[in-house]
């Protein structure tokens, strides 16, 4: 029976993951716009966290739920802990923008301003621009707090609240009205600066609040409070017994409107009182355990949009060049080179443009005859999708298997579900019960060796703009084997066809898991023969208590066991007796680390795979995932360097050790003489000289000669 004292909280650890992101954001050494990107991310990721995880805690502890987590810790302690640890966490934010950010930005000419340092002439514009731009936007809508039919306020914008009075005759009115701030007015307008050379702003609820009375001309407004509330997202679709799973999704997307509210952010400002606090409590029905005061502006998201000004260049960080690794001659199509061999790509580093190419062909070349792909999360503008609209309009075989449940993502993938199905593709709202989470394609082609099947597969999205963004691995492939696999894979969840075992890769969750554990035994079995073990993982998150006690049991063997981990982490390493052999890094730096790699040393002829899947119960048992070995001995030898190098970095890693503390891995110093090993920028460089173009051999020599 697993202890409770072996493992972390997942909630915890979660917390502990966006500390990491922050620290970036007070790193020193990183030009401002890029901290205040990480400050940025921070909030976006707390929001959703509150939202998914604090919201389904909130169900459990209002429903009485007595299961414990693994930790031991029931919903209520969780919510406390988590409370408490957001509250310090809060703080370190708006110490840092306040302290550090702020000053730093202003000093080098990125300056918000407050109402108090506008000059009269500033003034004078803004409110024209009020007049002009804002007033007749906004909706005062008079609100008393009791009554029976709330007043459903969006999530995650910013609402003002304003107590004002006025008088009939004798007698003195109070009432409370609220202004939403809709997403179609921008954060930051842009102040005339007289200093030049600047990007001056002021934030909306300032200008507004500003200008305010302008809405009460007779009356007096004695009070204005910002606040914001999040809403629980945590409602699922229960498509074992839904008909329609496209209506059904609109409904839940319906529900999250007015669900419950899980956090009341208000703007702690000098002039809120107690009965203004009271008021929007009351009106969000939000208790003062749900209720944050927040020592400044709402909402962080905001400085995307300031991370990203034009100009400043020398504020922000030096763009790392994405290399071309597949180059077609004219006469070329992406299929001649993967026929040739197959590819191995890790993005950003080398471009996601094959993956794109791939689709884009198979849509105008007349001799595929069929596509096939999952699709989870895509871009705005998916020239993926595209490709596909184009080839099902260009009478080629089409299905697409679209994930409605990919959270957050689900009102664009029924939009484009709908496209596809107009072009005339097949649609498959995915699988009943699970998330269908696999990277896979597969694109049939007429050649005369007869019908050929080129496959991608991947650790990531089908996703054009993240692809810039995260590192993942693709896999290009002709080999019909695993063209096989994939064909059988899309008739299992397109076709309702009896699971079959495939001859390579792994299907989640019927025998992904199994494959793994098999995996993890070997080497345990190997350590205890007295043969040299060792396991190396790279994924995002490892939560699932089976894998963990596997783990556990092969460190206790003697197995020699490394995991890259960028978020959650609830094993504990280094315990004497359980996990001494275990070492645990997580690494956080320019690009979000997304790559699943799992390698098993296996006697010396070491097995490796990529996958879409990460060590967490909803990925072993709740989804559809694939589990892809990489056989080739040039892919394998590259998987291998790429974790080697991860394993290395002493500039932007951290080590977990057995109390949940997450410590720099030793920097390098003159004195230590240890390289500086930073793995992203390694990859960076690596890609541009991997791949840097061959000088041409000249035909002739041609001398200079006097004129």
């Amino acid at each position: 029976m697993p202890s409770e004292q072996n493992y972390f909280n997942r909630e915890l650890s979660w917390l502990a993951f966006n500390e990491r992101v922050l620290a970036e954001a007070a790193r020193e050494t990183l030009p401002p716009l890029e901290r205040v990107k990480f400050l940025a991310i921070t909030a976006s990721n707390l929001d959703e966290f509150f939202m998914v995880r604090v919201g389904g805690l909130q169900y459990l502890k209002d429903a009485r739920k007595k299961a414990n987590d693994p930790a031991g810790l029931t919903a209520t302690q969780q919510l406390s802990e988590i409370r408490e640890r957001t509250l310090a966490f809060i703080k370190e934010q708006y110490r840092i923008l306040s302290q550090d950010l702020l000053p730093a930005l202003r000093r080098s000419g990125i300056r918000r301003l407050t109402p108090a340092e506008l000059s009269p002439s500033q003034r004078t514009h803004l409110h024209a621009y009020f007049n002009e731009n804002v007033f007749a936007v906004l909706s005062p809508i008079a609100v008393e707090p009791g009554e029976d039919d709330r007043l459903q306020l969006p999530a995650l914008q910013i609402v003002l609240m304003s107590e004002v009075r006025s008088r009939i005759g004798d007698e003195e009115q109070v009432r409370h009205v609220v202004f939403t701030l809709p997403p179609n007015l921008p954060r930051h307008v842009v102040i005339p600066d007289a200093e030049g050379n600047t990007h001056a702003y002021i934030n909306i609820e300032d200008l507004v609040e500003m200008f305010i009375h302008d809405f009460f001309p007779k009356e007096q407004v004695t009070g204005t409070a910002r606040f914001r509330i999040s809403r629980n997202s945590d409602i699922t679709l229960d498509d074992e017994s839904a008909q329609d799973i496209a209506a059904e999704m609109e409904e839940i997307l319906e529900a999250r409107k007015s669900s419950n509210t899980i956090r009341l952010e208000i703007e702690d400002e000098p002039d809120v009182t107690q009965s203004l606090i009271k008021a929007m409590q009351q009106i969000c029905d939000a208790p003062p355990s749900l209720t944050y005061m927040i020592p400044s502006e709402l909402d962080l998201r905001a400085y995307f949009a300031i991370a990203s000004v034009p100009g400043f260049e020398e504020l922000k960080t030096e763009q790392w060049p994405t290399s071309e690794a597949v180059t077609l001659e004219p006469d070329e199509s992406i299929f001649d080179v993967i026929r040739k061999d197959d590819i191995l790509l890790y993005h950003p580093y080398e471009s996601f443009e094959p993956v794109v190419q791939l689709i884009e062909q198979a849509a105008t070349d007349s001799n595929v005859v069929a596509i096939k792909q999952i699709l989870y999360r895509t871009a705005k503008n998916s020239r993926i999708i595209t490709a596909l609209i184009k080839a099902a309009q260009a009478g080629k075989h089409v299905t697409v298997l679209v994930e409605l449940k990919a959270r957050f993502d689900e009102a664009r993938n029924l939009e484009r579900a709908e496209e596809l199905l107009a072009a005339g593709a097949q649609i498959i709202y995915g699988v009943r019960g699970l998330k269908t989470h696999a990277k896979i394609t597969l694109v049939v082609r007429r050649e005369p060796g007869g019908m050929a099947r080129y496959c991608h597969f991947g650790t990531g999205n089908y996703n054009e703009a993240t692809a810039k963004l995260y590192t993942d691995i693709s896999f290009l492939t002709r080999d019909p084997v695993y063209g096989a696999d994939a064909s059988a894979f899309f008739n299992t969840v397109t076709g309702r066809s009896r699971f079959v075992h495939f001859q390579k890769i792994s299907m989640a969750p019927f025998g992904l898991r199994e494959r793994l554990l098999e995996m993890i035994q070997s080497e345990t079995a190997r350590a205890a023969a007295g043969e040299e073990a060792e396991i190396m993982l790279k994924m995002n998150a490892l939560e699932d208590l089976q894998m963990m006690e596997a783990l556990y049991a092969a460190s206790q063997a003697g197995v020699k066991i490394q995991l890259n981990i960028r978020g959650i982490c609830c094993l504990k390493p280094g315990v004497k007796g359980l996990s001494e052999n275990i070492r645990v890094i997580s690494i956080i730096d320019r690009y979000l680390e997304h790559a699943r790699i799992y390698w098993f040393r296996q006697g010396g002829d070491p097995v490796v795979f990529i996958s879409s899947a990460d060590f967490m119960t909803r990925n072993l048992s709740k989804r559809v995932e694939l589990l892809t070995p990489i056989e080739d001995p040039a892919s394998k030898k590259r998987l291998l360097e790429i974790l080697q190098t991860h394993f290395s970095d002493n500039v932007q890693a951290r080590q977990l050790d057995k109390d949940g503390n997450y410590t720099p891995v030793p920097r390098p110093t003159a004195k230590s003489k240890t390289k500086a090993v930073r793995s992203q920028e390694f990859f960076a460089k690596q890609a541009v000289r991997r791949h840097r173009p061959r000088a041409q051999s000249p035909d002739l020599l041609v001398p200079h000669v006097p004129k």
